[in-house]
């Protein structure tokens, strides 16, 4: 049981109980194989009242990231406060490292979510718009507001970007996430090339796409298209 001594009370620390204990449980358990009521004993919460605020397992899982993501997004803002004048290219990287950072002691939760995601489509839809929600916060939090349709291809480029180096991420046992800092630089640079080629930025990427497109994408010069 997690809930001890400082039980919730409201149906907000409840509810964020009930997440907790889902979370706790998938390090474990393939996420078929939890019931609510596993999750309601380990959270210390009555079953029929963890049906009522929980709804479902999956539910609390996404609820738990969801959570995840908050944390590890402002967290990524005050670094980022912290650090100056940076390039966007820079507040990017940083926001995607911050997220490594926050799920790096949850490997075992993120193999089982990856293979039940094989299993359930709707499942991987979820998680995958989990994913771009968080990748469009850090690119308006990194100043690229990432507006209409070359936008929504440059928010969906970075999470092509993410999901690349996640691969390396889950075998990087290192403190400093080494080697998954060096697939993320290698993919940004693969990723701003292709901006460029498709003309996704605009300012200084779309004048010189066809000249210098390799030196923008190694110099790091993210563009804002204001489209």
């Amino acid at each position: 049981m997690l809930q001890d001594s400082a039980s919730p009370h409201s149906n907000d620390e409840k509810r964020a109980a009930l997440a907790d204990a889902a979370w706790a449980l998938l390090a474990t358990h393939d996420i078929d194989k939890i019931g609510l009521d596993m999750v309601a004993d380990m959270a210390g919460i009555e079953h029929g009242l963890a049906g009522a605020l929980g709804g479902s397992v999956q539910r609390l899982v996404l609820a738990k990231m969801a959570a995840l993501d908050r944390q590890s997004v402002m967290e990524s803002f005050d670094d980022i406060e912290d650090a100056g004048e940076v390039s966007i290219r820079e507040k990017i990287i940083e926001g995607l490292l911050h997220r490594f950072e926050t799920y790096a002691p949850y490997r075992a939760q993120i193999d089982q979510l990856n293979r039940s995601a094989r299993r359930h489509p709707e499942l991987a839809l979820r998680l995958l718009d989990g994913l771009e929600a968080v990748v469009r916060r850090i690119l308006v939090m990194a100043g690229d507001p990432a507006h209409g349709l070359k936008g929504m291809l440059r928010v969906k480029g970075i999470v092509a970007v993410f999901l690349a180096t996640a691969r390396v991420w889950m075998k990087d046992d290192s403190s400093d996430l080494a080697a998954t800092m060096k697939m993320l630089d290698q993919r940004m640079v693969k990723a701003e090339e292709w901006g460029v080629s498709l003309r996704l930025f605009g300012g200084k990427h779309a004048d010189h796409a066809d000249q210098d497109h390799h030196d923008d994408a190694s110099a790091g010069r993210y563009g804002v298209d204001n489209d």
